[in-house]
């Protein structure tokens, strides 16, 4: 069987670089991306070796279909995308402290930037008849966790699950399928940064008692992108450690 090409975008370190290395261990035609042929994309193509790299600002419409496009034209078809790359910019104490620029980055990085992405190749996803795109959201993307310190990236990823949702009814019957996941608290570069106290207070408020692994959220999402999900879409798997549950 022809293995399926998947194409993840932000792959350089944390939560993408985990599912590209094990997509690539599970036999997938790899695509890595990255804003800028960084030093951390370069690692992530080497530790993986035969993998593809495509390097574009998914906020620029024009350069995401150029790169994604020409790709495809001289590849095939992307049988799976996962919509990954995203920024979190505003922390605030008030909501007197959003600086607009900060939110606009938000905005076109995590929901105009999904959106450029989706456009990229949606067209050759109608024409094999399947597809199969999988959007990062957050926890923050839901009602009952969102915070005032995070409320512009919230309503970013909350935008991400209702853009999911939208797309997964609009396109099912073309055998295209449109899920998310709302990964909890993981430890990635940024929640490294954090101070010891704030880190500590996540992670007591998990009901497992820890901060996730990206690749505990690579695992749902190879789930995902597997024929093994093949019944779903238009869902939003939270993984959180039980934080939601917690939290009540």
């Amino acid at each position: 069987m022809k293995s399926k090409t998947i194409l993840i975008t932000g792959s350089s370190r944390g939560i993408g670089k985990a599912v590209a290395t094990l997509a690539y261990t599970e036999g997938y035609k790899v695509i890595i991306h990255g804003k800028t042929e960084s030093k951390a994309l370069l690692q992530t193509e080497s530790e993986l070796k035969d993998v593809e790299k495509l390097v574009f600002d998914i906020t620029d419409k024009k350069a995401t279909e150029k790169a994604i496009s020409q790709w495809i034209k001289q590849n095939g078809t992307i049988d799976i995308l996962i919509n990954n790359a995203g920024v979190a910019k505003n922390f605030l104490s008030n909501i007197d402290e959003v600086e607009d620029s900060k939110a606009i980055e938000e905005y076109s990085t995590n929901i105009l930037g999904t959106i450029h992405c989706i456009q990229a190749v949606i067209s050759s996803m109608l024409k094999a008849k399947s597809g199969n795109i999988i959007n990062i959201a957050s926890i923050k993307g839901h009602p009952q966790l969102s915070t005032l310190s995070t409320l512009t990236y919230a309503t970013t990823k909350a935008g991400v699950i209702s853009l999911t949702k939208s797309l997964a009814k609009y396109y099912a019957e073309y055998g295209i399928r449109v899920n998310s996941i709302s990964p909890g608290y993981i430890e990635t570069d940024q929640v490294n940064d954090w101070k010891k106290s704030t880190f500590e207070k996540i992670r007591t408020g998990t009901l497992i008692g820890r901060i996730g692994q990206p690749e505990e959220i690579a695992e749902i999402v190879m789930f995902l992108a597997s024929e093994r999900s093949s019944y779903m879409t238009g869902e939003d798997i939270l993984v959180d450690g039980g934080y939601k549950l917690k939290g009540k």
